[in-house]
């Protein structure tokens, strides 16, 4: 396990800055979902992955979106009309 840290100042509402190598890094995008977890007196933030990306392991390298999502849906409840 790597470990970088970085000091930042949070702001009057509660925003902080995630640098951006490590937003590249990581993958995030705007409009990206993070989970934020208290665990003690540490805050961990990870990136919210879909629920079908959770259920199956391996899709764990590939991004998987809303409209694959929908589309899904649609070729397993709407059948081959």
């Amino acid at each position: 396990m790597t470990e970088e840290s970085v000091l930042v100042k949070m702001s009057t509402n509660g925003q902080i800055i995630i640098p951006k190598k490590w937003r590249e890094a990581l993958g995030l995008n705007d409009n990206d979902l993070l989970e934020l977890a208290k665990i003690d007196d540490e805050i961990v933030i990870k990136k919210k992955k879909h629920p079908l990306e959770e259920i199956i392991g391996i899709f764990d390298d590939a991004d998987f979106t809303e409209e694959d999502h929908k589309a899904a849906q649609r070729s397993l409840f709407e059948g081959n009309k």
